[in-house]
């Protein structure tokens, strides 16, 4: 059976392959953005030309001056700090349902980490540790949600991860929020590896929200879930952490492998640990034993298959 997936809504920069609106009037390039468009729902916006800035036009960057940041135009000094600081606080007032953020690595409003911050005036060596403007709005608005840029999501484990939050995230607001009881417990059922990959404490927290169920009502129960979750996704899930969930669902196929399935199955969990091939790499070796067997149990945990199949597939360069 082809598994349904929902259609996460993410917040994206314009100028990554929806319109040529780059300071230089180029568009950008991303496999990942290209490729996610089939499978998710995009608000692309420009900040810089929604505050009236033009296409092509001159550079803007960040400066500091006792500890505030600006937004300066160095060729005309002009200073749109106010500008897009009204914009970011409006356009994220205005969005609803969002699931995530992808943004242009290292933009003055929409970089989120290694922006360069100049000191006042702008003519000596900057900082590489700033935050653009709209990007840090976000942080401040949502700021469990996942947000990355696509220079960053490049690096396998990343993106895993990002794409992970968005996918489990979009599923809970579409089969969740608007349910009943059913359907939070049914969404716990099958996230429980998930979730452990995670944190086996907030796993457990969880665990006991939905099991005390009938003690709290369905109104309050379904954002308390969705903000504990939230919370525990923020959590960079390790290897060591994903080793100890691979090596449970393994358990359940140890005494049906002959020698040599064992050893390669070790194996290449030792490369995972090590950094040398991605999760989905030990992903699917279980999922060929999951099938193989017919477990039951396995068959629907989210952990193996967090996101669509083919985003899995595809090597982003």
């Amino acid at each position: 059976m082809i598994k349904k997936f929902p259609r996460p809504c993410l917040v994206s920069s314009k100028c990554i392959e929806f319109e040529a609106c780059r300071y230089n009037g180029l568009i950008i390039k991303s496999s990942l953005i290209n490729n996610l468009k089939k499978y998710a729902d995009f608000f692309p916006v420009c900040p810089e030309v929604e505050i009236g800035l033009g296409i092509p036009r001159d550079p803007i960057h960040l400066e500091e001056d006792q500890g505030k940041i600006m937004l300066i135009q160095p060729s005309t000094g002009s200073d749109y700090t106010i500008e897009m600081s009204d914009f970011a606080d409006s356009f994220l007032k205005s969005v609803k349902g969002v699931d995530g953020f992808i943004l242009k690595n290292k933009s003055p409003s929409c970089g989120v980490k290694a922006v360069k911050v100049y000191p006042l005036g702008g003519n000596a060596r900057p900082k590489t540790d700033g935050v653009g403007l709209f990007a840090d709005a976000v942080f401040r608005c949502f700021p469990q949600l996942p947000m990355e840029d696509e220079g960053r999501l490049r690096n396998f484990h990343l993106r895993e991860n990002f794409l992970t939050r968005i996918y489990t995230l979009a599923d809970y607001r579409e089969n969740v929020e608007n349910g009943d009881f059913g359907d939070i417990l049914d969404y716990h059922r099958k996230n429980k590896l998930l979730f452990l990959s995670y944190s086996q404490i907030y796993s457990r927290k969880l665990g006991r929200l939905v099991s005390d169920s009938g003690k709290i009502s369905l109104e309050d129960l379904i954002p308390k879930y969705r903000e504990m979750m939230m919370e525990m996704m923020l959590i960079d899930p390790l290897p060591p952490a994903n080793v100890n969930v691979l090596m449970h669902a393994f358990g359940h196929f140890s005494k049906d492998l002959n020698h040599q399935e064992k050893s390669f199955f070790l194996e290449s969990l030792e490369k995972y640990r090590q950094g040398r091939i991605p999760l989905l790499v030990i992903q699917n070796l279980l999922k060929s034993w999951i099938i193989r067997f017919n477990n039951r149990y396995l068959t629907d945990q989210t952990f193996f298959e967090p996101y669509p199949e083919e985003l899995m597939e595809i090597t982003f360069i």
